[in-house]
C-alpha cells in the first residue's frame, strides 16, 4: 500500500478527541478557537450551513476549555494558550432533539440534563427545563470556582426540523425559551457561552437573555473558522491529488480545478475569503470520487416547503446589490427566500463592495455541487419525482441546445410537460417560466427569467455560445405565437443585447394550461 491509502479521514467524525487520538487528518482550526475564547467576549454565536464543522468546533472548544492539553500537542493553540484552566463544560447537542413534537423534543433535552446530573451528582428537584440548567451551572461553578462554559450546538435545529408545521414550530421554540430563560441571571457564574446554528431567531430568549451575545458570522477574522481554506486544502490534502486524479486522468493541476468548481466558491464576510465545503472535501479524498456529497447527504423537503411561502422565481435567486440585513436576518423576520437560501448555504457572497460608506453584497449560487444538487431537487420539485424520466429529459434538450436547435429542445419540453402528474402545479406563466428555467440551467445554459428593460418585462432569456433567444409567453385566451412574437418587436426585447455578436432568435411560445404544456411556438433568426 501506497502512503494515501494509509491516511484515516474523518467521515462521519465529530469528536475532536476521537479525531486526534485516532489520527484522522485533522485541519488545525485552533487559533480561530483561541482568539474566540479570549478576545472576541465571553458570549458568541456562529452562524453556519449545516454540515460545516460547527459540531467538530464545539467539541474543540469544549476539549480546550476542559484543559485536555495532550490532545492539542503540535497545533497553533499550543502556543499560544499558557494557562490550560479546567472549567467544568456543559455542552448540548440540540440536534439530538430533532423530532416532530415537543414532547419528544423535550424528553431528548431532558435526558442530556440528566447526564449532566449525574456526572455532578445533583439531584433533579425541578420541573422547568430552565432551573435545572440553572441548578447545574451553579453547581459546577461551586465545585470547580471557575466560571462554566455552555454550549449550546445546533440551538435551532428542533425547530427547522418543523418549519413546514407553523403550530409545532411554535411549541418547540416556546419550550426552548423556557430552557434558555434563565441564562442571563445565571451572568456571573460562567466563563464563555458559545452558540452555534443556522439561522438565528429573534424571538427565542438565548438572544435576548445574553445582553453582550456577539455574532461573529460575518466577522472578517473568523471567516475560516469553519470550511477550508485553498491554503488548508493544500498543505492537509495535497498527497491525496495523485490518487484521486488517477481515477479520472487528471494531472495535479485538472485535479485542483475541479476541487475548485465542485467544492469551492462559499465566501461568508466582506474579506472573501473562499471556503471549500468540508464534509464534501473529506468525502471525495475518502471515497476517491467527486461526488455531490453535501447536497445528497439530506434532502431539503423542508427548504422546498419553505420556499412555497415566498415569492420566489429562480430569477432573483443570484445577482443584484443587496445590504446584510436583505440576506443576513432573523427568521422571524423573512418576507423573501433570500435568508433561508444564504443561510442555509445555497447562496453564498459572491462579492462585495462600499458605496456610500455602506457594506453592498451580491449572492450566488456556491459552486457546481450546489448548482447541480439544487436544480435537480428543484426539478423534482417544480416537474417529476421521476429521477429517469427527469435525466432523459436534460439529456435530449442538452443535446439540442449543443445544436443550437431550439425547436427539438422545446419539443422534448412539450411532450415531457404533456405527461407530467396532475398535481403539481404548472398552471400560470409564472410557473412555465420556472419550468424552463429549472431546466435550462440545469444543463448550464445561461437562463434570466422576467429579464426587465426600458419597454417592459421579457419573460425568457438564453444565451448559448453561439446563439441569444429571447422569449415571450403567451397563455390561453387569444394570444397567439405571432402576438407573443410581435411584443418582442414593440417592446425593443432585442436591443439590449443588439451589440452582442451572437445570432439572435425570437420565440413566440403559447402555453395551453389545460393541457398543461406547450400548445405551439414559432422561432425568427434575425
Amino acid at each position: 500500500m501506497n502512503e494515501q491509502e494509509y491516511r484515516r479521514y474523518p467521515v462521519g467524525k465529530q469528536d475532536f478527541k476521537q479525531i486526534r487520538e485516532g489520527g484522522f487528518v485533522y485541519v488545525d482550526k485552533t487559533r480561530y478557537v483561541w482568539e474566540m475564547a479570549n478576545r472576541f467576549g465571553d458570549a458568541i454565536f456562529l452562524s453556519r450551513p449545516r454540515r460545516f464543522g460547527k459540531t467538530l468546533l464545539c467539541s474543540t472548544l469544549k476539549h480546550y476549555f476542559l484543559g485536555h492539553r495532550d490532545l492539542f500537542k503540535g497545533l497553533a493553540i499550543d502556543r499560544l494558550e499558557t494557562e490550560w484552566a479546567q472549567h467544568a463544560v456543559l455542552h448540548f447537542d440540540m440536534s439530538r432533539a430533532k423530532r416532530d413534537t415537543v414532547d419528544l423534543v423535550r424528553q431528548n433535552v431532558e435526558l442530556q440534563l440528566s447526564e449532566y446530573e449525574q456526572e455532578y451528582a445533583v439531584k433533579n428537584v425541578f420541573s422547568s427545563l430552565g432551573d435545572r440548567l440553572q441548578n447545574l451551572v451553579t453547581t459546577a461553578y461551586r465545585r470547580s470556582g471557575r466560571g462554566v462554559v455552555l454550549i449550546f450546538d445546533e440551538y435551532d435545529a428542533p425547530v427547522l426540523n418543523v418549519i413546514d408545521k407553523p403550530e409545532a414550530m411554535a411549541e418547540i421554540r416556546s419550550m426552548f425559551n423556557e430552557l434558555y430563560g434563565p441564562v442571563k441571571s445565571m451572568y456571573e457564574q460562567l466563563r464563555f457561552v458559545f452558540i452555534t446554528g443556522i439561522t438565528k431567531f429573534s424571538q427565542m430568549s438565548i438572544f435576548s437573555s445574553i445582553n453582550n451575545l456577539k455574532n461573529i458570522s460575518m466577522n472578517e477574522r473568523m471567516e475560516a473558522i469553519c470550511g477550508i481554506t485553498a491554503r488548508e486544502l493544500e498543505d492537509n490534502f495535497g498527497c491525496d491529488y495523485e490518487a484521486l486524479g488517477r481515477r479520472y486522468g487528471y494531472d495535479r493541476e485538472q485535479v485542483a480545478q475541479a476541487l475548485r468548481e465542485r467544492y469551492d466558491g462559499y465566501r461568508f464576510g466582506a474579506g472573501l475569503t473562499e471556503i471549500y465545503n468540508p464534509f464534501s472535501i473529506v468525502k471525495a479524498f475518502s471515497s476517491q470520487k467527486l461526488g455531490d456529497y453535501w447536497f445528497d447527504s439530506a434532502t431539503p423537503q423542508s427548504l422546498l416547503k419553505l420556499l412555497g411561502n415566498y415569492d420566489f422565481t429562480l430569477a432573483n435567486v443570484e445577482g443584484g446589490d443587496m445590504e446584510e440585513g436583505d440576506f443576513n436576518q432573523p427568521f422571524d423576520n423573512f418576507d423573501t427566500a433570500l435568508p433561508i437560501l444564504y443561510q442555509s448555504g445555497y447562496l453564498t457572497i459572491k462579492d462585495h463592495h462600499l458605496e456610500n460608506h455602506r457594506d453592498i453584497y451580491t449572492l450566488g449560487i456556491p459552486n457546481g455541487e450546489v448548482h447541480d444538487g439544487f436544480y435537480h431537487t428543484l426539478m423534482a420539485h417544480y416537474l417529476d419525482g421521476n429521477t429517469v424520466r427527469n435525466t432523459s429529459l436534460v439529456r435530449a434538450v442538452a443535446r439540442a441546445m449543443r445544436a443550437d436547435d431550439i425547436d427539438a429542445a422545446l419539443a422534448a419540453v412539450q411532450s415531457y410537460m404533456a405527461a407530467l402528474p396532475h398535481h403539481l402545479s404548472n398552471k400560470t406563466e409564472r410557473d412555465f417560466e420556472t419550468i424552463l428555467h429549472v431546466m435550462f440551467d440545469a444543463i448550464g445554459i445561461d437562463v434570466d427569467t422576467e429579464v426587465k428593460c426600458a419597454t417592459g418585462r421579457c419573460d425568457v432569456v438564453m444565451r448559448t455560445r453561439e446563439c441569444i433567444y429571447v422569449l415571450e409567453l403567451k397563455i390561453d385566451g387569444k394570444a397567439t405565437v405571432d402576438d407573443a412574437l410581435a411584443q418582442i418587436d414593440e417592446r425593443n426585447y432585442l436591443i439590449p443585447c443588439w451589440n452582442d455578436p451572437r445570432r439572435k432568435v425570437k420565440v413566440g411560445v403559447a402555453l395551453d394550461r389545460a393541457t398543461r404544456t406547450i400548445k405551439a411556438w414559432k422561432t425568427v433568426r434575425e
